[in-house]
């Protein structure tokens, strides 16, 4: 039987939090699409310009974590498969002393 072969960290990974990542990077970045509209209409005062700008920078950094996330996943997923090791193969039993000796 052929076994995948991931550390601790990648398992967690894989099994834990993954639909959470997945949704909170799909409100950050509709936040951040949202903001981004708001300012390119240019309507907005200064003091609004610099809290979505810092909002911005948070969310962009929030969906860059989760896009790590999703790439460590996706190499933890793409290892390749490796075989079990084998069992250890035993030594033959040695003769006994007297079979070397014509007696």
């Amino acid at each position: 039987m052929a076994v995948r072969k991931t550390s601790p960290a990648h398992a967690e990974i894989i099994h834990e939090g993954a639909p959470d990542v997945i949704a909170q990077y799909e409100r950050s970045m509709a936040e951040l699409e949202q903001i981004v509209a708001r300012m390119e209409q240019g309507d907005t005062t200064l003091e609004q310009s610099l809290k979505d700008y810092e909002r911005g920078t948070q969310l962009a950094r929030q969906c860059e974590q989760a896009l790590k996330a999703a790439e460590l996943r996706i190499d933890a997923l793409s290892l390749p498969i490796e075989p079990e090791p084998a069992a250890p193969k035993s030594k033959p039993a040695m003769p006994p002393a007297d079979a070397f000796f014509d007696v």
